[in-house]
């Protein structure tokens, strides 16, 4: 609604129109917790029709100073996978995802792409993803199978560059594409490569351009830990995964 339609009340067609403001603690603030600060508020202007009381528009006098929402939601996901280590891409019927939590590709990707959380489809073929201390402790102990030729000639390939789209690759082989699928999920699979860019399709969805692990180890931090990997790893999950699915994913 721009400035000159707030001449006219939408409700009762009254051209009646006054403005109040929201003042003390009826103030917007930019996060739960700058309640204190005056600084971090601002008033809240309110048009409304003097004849049949309908509040026509609401706004705030200060809008630079608050979040733009995706920088919200980014943060609130990275806390998220901090407290619970995980989250399914797809709905499961007892795990949390992605959808089921309302954060989308756009959320996934800022965190990719500063390295705070990995990509892998390690829990039985499935897309997982995991807060960089659980990728750790997994690596740790989950049971890598050895690379076969195929799976060699992929991951060497990728491993030319720092990240690369997926169909390039199998270009650049010139492998044909049922093989070329087979071993590029293994070694999603094994904690060979990962995700660490993405590349927008439109404006809801992404695909994703690969590292392998040794380009993606080098932009986080070391894990410093010397007590039993799996145990602090089922500390982590316990509150959103069960057993079983938890040995599924160690497997």
């Amino acid at each position: 609604m721009n400035k000159s339609e707030i001449n006219k009340c939408p409700y009762c067609g009254s051209s009646n129109i006054g403005i109040g403001y929201h003042l003390g603690n009826g103030q917007l603030f930019v996060d739960p917790y700058a309640y204190h600060s005056k600084s971090q508020s601002s008033e809240i202007e309110t048009y409304l029709c003097k004849d049949c009381g309908c509040i026509v528009m609401q706004k705030v006098k200060r809008p630079e100073i608050f979040d733009n929402i995706n920088n919200v939601r980014n943060l609130e996901l990275f806390d998220y996978f901090e407290e619970n280590g995980f989250l399914l891409m797809n709905e499961h019927p007892t795990l949390p995802s992605i959808e089921s939590l309302g954060y989308n590709m756009q959320n996934l990707v800022y965190l990719i792409e500063n390295h705070q959380i990995f990509y892998t489809k390690a829990f039985g073929k499935r897309p997982i993803y995991l807060s960089i201390k659980c990728y750790q402790l997994l690596k740790q102990i989950k049971n890598i199978k050895p690379l076969s030729e195929d799976n060699k000639l992929v991951y060497n390939e990728l491993s030319k560059f720092e990240y690369a789209d997926k169909s390039d690759i199998r270009k650049r082989l010139e492998m044909d594409t049922k093989t070329f699928n087979k071993a590029f999920e293994f070694l999603l699979e094994n904690l060979y490569i990962t995700a660490c860019a993405g590349k927008k399709l439109n404006a809801n969805w992404y695909s994703y351009l690969y590292c392998t692990i040794d380009t993606f180890n080098k932009n986080i931090n070391g894990l410093h830990f010397n007590g039993d990997c799996k145990a602090a790893l089922w500390n982590i999950v316990k509150k959103t995964m069960d057993k079983e699915s938890f040995e599924i994913l160690c497997k």
